[in-house]
């Protein structure tokens, strides 16, 4: 019996290659047990003006509330090991997250394996990781945008806090419902492994 857990990043910047995460949140659908972080940037420059503008983050924010990046990264990998130690299983699920959050997460990884924790190694070696704007493609293959907004839209699901992590995590469990449940209708199996199978990338 797997978990899944729905998350999102928001970054300093649009490169997952290069800027850092600034905050993260997450939520286990199947307990509802959350997380949230404010991050320091790891390269200790400030965000700049525009990305102020579309989260609302701040640099005196992240000063005043947000945790330094290594206790950050380390309480949400827990977080997820604790989850992955009761459920056996994992997936993790993120909107653009194969081009995005799971990047970032890969990254966090290896700055954690970088200051010799590797407690996390196989509990992320396991991880069935899947791109909720596959999912929303594969089940509307007719509309021309599948963007959270544009969801959102459509399911009428009202996100008061978008480009805030939890905002729009919350936002996202709702949709993933709608997601399932039409799957479901199709009568296909909508395991970790199985939606990985029919959205055709590893």
């Amino acid at each position: 019996m797997g978990a899944t857990v729905i998350y999102d990043f928001e970054t300093s910047g649009l490169s997952p290659h290069i800027d850092d995460v600034i905050e993260i949140g997450a939520k286990c659908i199947d307990n509802q047990v959350s997380f949230q972080s404010l991050v320091i940037p790891l390269s200790k420059k400030g965000i700049c003006s525009k990305i102020t503008e579309i989260t609302g983050i701040t640099n005196e924010l992240l000063k005043n509330n947000g945790r330094k990046t290594l206790e950050a990264f380390k309480l949400f990998f827990t977080y997820l090991k604790d989850i992955y130690d009761v459920y056996e299983d994992i997936t993790l699920v993120a909107h653009n997250g194969l081009h995005f959050d799971d990047i970032f997460l890969r990254r966090m990884l290896r700055y954690l394996q970088g200051e010799g924790i590797t407690d996390y190694d196989d509990m992320f070696s396991s991880i069935i990781f899947v791109d909720s704007l596959m999912v929303a493609r594969y089940v509307h293959p007719t509309r021309r945008y599948h963007n959270m907004k544009d969801l959102c839209q459509l399911y009428n699901i009202q996100n008061n806090s978008a480009h805030r992590a939890m905002g729009d995590v919350d936002a996202l469990c709702e949709l993933w419902k709608y997601f399932i449940n039409t799957l479901k209708q199709k009568h296909i199996d909508v395991c970790g492994n199985h939606l990985r199978y029919i959205l055709y990338y590893e």
